[in-house]
């Protein structure tokens, strides 16, 4: 009975476990009409075992991008209309989408969505959205799902984003480091294979021109309570 146990425990193992990345394509949807220019480079995962679980993931990335494009078209729409009706010249609209492959080992992956649009103005605005998931356990993790409960992790991760604020601190608005040490469990990141990058989008804690604030955190600093091992 043990050798059986033992067996099926090692196929199970050789099933779920992750010796290669996943393979991460990209499908293009571009094109220009009078409204609006598109632009989307869409995220598409293979090579898991977990079918269920990717094609989940592969709806969300799809819906991220399609979504904004959703949102600009309509609001391409209102604004031509009113600009017939008032007379001031229609500038193009534009949606763009990009994302990048962080980190992509041992079945976890982290692929931040990063979406343009411009809707008239004086500029765009860009959002970055977080994915990281873990195609071990069918999870999309939050940055407080890679620690151990009841650690220190969330203070040591402020404590490094403070230090890195103070080196150039005339680049942030001056409530930045309060907003800082105010950091969610939900707080925006995304993982790469030196460590975790946390980050701010336009306006949270510095101006528009300063872009979004990334701030990486070495695994060797988190190390000690991370549950996850990353390296």
């Amino acid at each position: 009975m043990k050798r059986i146990v033992l067996v099926i425990t090692l196929a199970l193992f050789v099933l779920t476990g992750y010796s290669q990345p996943l393979t991460v394509r990209t499908k293009l949807i571009k094109y220009t009409n009078e409204l609006m220019e598109v632009d989307l480079h869409i995220p598409i995962i293979s090579g898991a075992t977990n079918q269920a679980f990717q094609r989940n993931v592969n709806r969300l990335l799809r819906k991220q991008s399609l979504d904004l494009k959703r949102e600009v078209e309509k609001q391409a729409r209102e604004n031509a209309v009113l600009s017939k009706k008032q007379g001031f010249p229609y500038r193009l609209h534009s949606a763009v989408s990009r994302f990048t492959v962080t980190y992509n080992k041992n079945g976890i992956l982290s692929i931040p969505v990063t979406l343009y649009s411009y809707t008239g103005g004086a500029h765009g605005m860009t959002v970055k959205v977080p994915n990281t998931f873990d195609f071990n356990t069918g999870k999309q993790l939050q940055l407080s799902d890679i620690f151990k409960k009841g650690s220190n992790y969330k203070q040591v991760i402020i404590h490094e984003v403070i230090t890195q604020i103070k080196k150039e601190s005339d680049v942030y608005f001056d409530n930045a480091i309060d907003v800082v040490k105010n950091m969610p469990d939900n707080q925006p990141y995304y993982l790469t294979n030196n460590g975790i990058v946390v980050y701010y989008g336009l306006y949270e804690i510095a101006p528009y021109a300063a872009g979004i604030r990334e701030f990486l955190i070495p695994f060797s600093t988190l190390q000690p309570f991370m549950k996850i091992t990353l390296s």
